[in-house]
């Protein structure tokens, strides 16, 4: 891809193109682009390849969409507001893209200072007639929060969206919203996927977002973007509030979202939303933009997070992106008892580095360890047995007979104390003493049902930070083979996420949610996607399962039982027990909330750009 801009994803001070002086700074969008250049993993080149094909669909299928668009039945009217930024070049390039949309349902609200007002007057005379355009003036020099609150005023349509100036709309962007509102009436909030523009035209930085997710945008602006909202919403949240710039985009998108139910959020996986790429200023001033927002974004999520459970909690800078939110969750006082279940057949050389960490370096206050003996029979293993049992917060309980993970876990918890259940594989090794506090302090909170950690492998690459479900049926983990200080796709390694599912090899649940939907499937999942299935009952009882990169664990994956095609009878097992997965939930498989269709994941090389999915205005969920 041509243009400095998109070029070192990882120099924000070098990748930032001058546009001349002509725009004011703006320290959100530093901080957005910030952002962008960690987000993506996608090559410069990969992603021109996908957007010139997506252009070509979206050309093959105009003449389809203006069919439907015609026979749509019109419900609310849409009014974007534009802050004028004091650019002409500016405000034509917006109001350019909003000329050239295929729906023209909406109206369009300017906001300018007393000193811009002829010349955005000029500008707004060549918006289509069949768009209607309002210029609002300020009484006096505004802020750009000020200015967005004047044009929230003086709109009178249901729904509400805001347009920075200099970014655009894609052609199909009004009509993806307008499909999606006759589609979901009951929704409050509509976003999509976005991407940049650089100096020489050329579109770089995607940002993939997932369907709504409120430990993503406590992270970090997942509504960012294109967003429209329901106006009634944004005036009772009480509009653009001082006291948070330059975060007042992400403090409005918080208090209008995360009060509302999940079904009323929904995503639209398409790149409707361009921005542009900002000017290029001093380091140190870019290094002071992007702390600024992030300063005042952790003020936000310490807000939000206090309105959504009426506990305070901490909010730091994630030590992977430092404008991600950390949101760490106090623990309930007197803390819980934590049973944590390690079945094994031998492998002392595992088990016993597993339980060093457990014993001397996990900083919790309370909890017990069930080593489930699977039929171990060599001497070292047992010699090691005797040795733990001499901690009290040691016991072995044997659990004979054919290798059974489900079995010998749901045995174990039945012999178990603990208020909150952690199975644990034997061949983790713990990392850091602070893990168990920040899985506890998840799961304690009620709506949450499993909370899954960060495992990394020997080499140091991402093994697990969440499980997506793809057609296949394939469960991938996110992010495999990534870095471990990597952000991961739009940020997933950088900050708490949801997922339909989280990994059995570290795994925390409340007891009373596992015995709720019955524990581990033994009868038909005795190895594999046994906590796949445990998850998505969990989701299906009314809870979400997160992942929380701020655990992170070292797994041997499979050191202690080999992999499934080691055998011709492993492999017969693994494929029962993926079609009995598959068969019970094939809905999951097919959509799964939390991937994203223009991101393909495969085992072995990571995520790709995919095929572009046709129809993407249908696709919103």
């Amino acid at each position: 891809m041509g243009g400095s801009a998109c070029r070192q994803p990882h120099g924000l001070c070098h990748l930032l193109q001058s546009r001349g002086n002509d725009l004011p700074i703006d320290q959100a969008r530093y901080a957005q682009w910030a952002a962008a250049c960690r987000f993506s993993p996608f090559t410069d080149a990969a992603y021109r390849a996908w957007t010139h094909a997506e252009a070509s669909r979206h050309e093959a299928e105009q003449p389809t969409l203006r069919s439907e668009l015609e026979n749509l039945p019109y419900r609310d009217g849409v009014t974007f507001a534009i802050a004028d930024s004091g650019s002409d070049n500016a405000l034509r390039s917006t109001l350019a893209s909003l000329s050239a949309q295929l729906c023209q349902r909406f109206d369009v609200v300017v906001a300018c200072t007393p000193s811009r007002a002829e010349a955005v007057t000029h500008a707004l005379s060549f918006v289509r007639d069949s768009i209607h355009v309002r210029l609002v003036a300020a009484s006096a020099p505004a802020s750009l929060r000020e200015l967005q609150q004047l044009a929230l005023e003086h709109t009178a349509e249901t729904w509400f969206g805001v347009i920075l100036a200099g970014d655009r709309l894609a052609p199909q962007a009004v009509s993806s919203i307008q499909f999606t509102l006759a589609k979901w009436p009951d929704a409050a909030v509509i976003y999509a996927d976005e991407d940049w523009i650089a100096q020489d035209e050329t579109r770089c930085k995607p940002r993939f977002k997932s369907a709504w997710d409120p430990e993503a945008q406590l992270g970090f602006d997942l509504l960012d973007g294109l967003c429209v909202m329901k106006r009634a919403n944004v005036l009772g949240a009480g509009g653009f509030r001082a006291g948070f710039e330059p975060a007042a985009s992400y403090d409005l998108h918080c208090r209008v979202a995360m009060p509302l139910h999940c079904s009323q959020v929904l995503h639209v996986p398409s790149v409707l939303y361009h921005r542009q790429v900002p000017p290029i200023m001093d380091a140190g001033d870019t290094r002071h933009a992007v702390e600024a927002h992030a300063a005042a974004a952790r003020r936000v999520a310490a807000e939000a997070a206090f309105r959504q459970s009426g506990v305070a909690v901490d909010v730091l800078p994630s030590p992977i992106a430092e404008f991600v939110n950390h949101v760490r969750r106090p623990l309930p006082s007197p803390a819980p008892r934590v049973s944590i279940l390690v079945p094994t057949r031998d492998r002392a050389n595992l088990v016993k580095t597993c339980l060093d960490g457990l014993l001397q370096k996990t900083d919790y206050p309370d909890f017990e360890v069930l080593i489930l003996d699977n039929d171990s029979i060599e001497p070292a293993t047992l010699s090691l047995f005797a040795e733990l049992r001499a901690d009290p917060r040691v016991s072995v309980l044997r659990v004979p007979g054919p290798f059974n993970f489900s079995t010998i876990n749901n045995v174990g918890v039945q012999a178990s104390t603990g208020e909150v259940l952690l199975f644990l594989n034997n061949d983790i090794e713990i990392l850091d003493g602070g893990w168990l506090r920040e899985m506890v302090g998840e799961v304690m909170r009620p709506d949450i049902g499993c909370v899954g950690a960060k495992l990394l492998y020997g080499d140091g690459t991402v093994q697990h930070a969440g499980v997506i479900l793809q057609r296949g049926p394939l469960a991938m983990h996110v992010c495999r083979t990534d870095g471990a200080t990597d952000t991961g796709v739009d940020g997933r390694l950088a900050g708490t996420r949801d997922y339909l599912a989280v990994t059995g090899a570290c795994l925390a649940v409340r007891r009373s949610v596992f015995e709720q939907v019955g524990g581990f499937d033994s009868e038909h999942l005795p190895v594999a996607y046994n906590d796949v299935d445990l998850c998505l009952k969990v989701n299906d009882a009314g809870y979400r399962n997160i992942c929380t990169p701020f655990a992170s664990l070292l797994h041997l994956e499979s050191a202690s039982r080999g992999h499934d095609h080691v055998s011709e009878e492993k492999q017969k097992r693994a494929q029962r027990e993926q079609t009995h997965a598959s068969t019970k939930w094939i809905d999951r498989f097919e959509h799964d909330p939390y991937h994203n269709p223009n991101v393909l994941l495969d085992w072995l090389t990571g995520a790709h750009l995919a095929p572009n999915v046709g129809r993407q205005w249908q696709l919103a969920r």
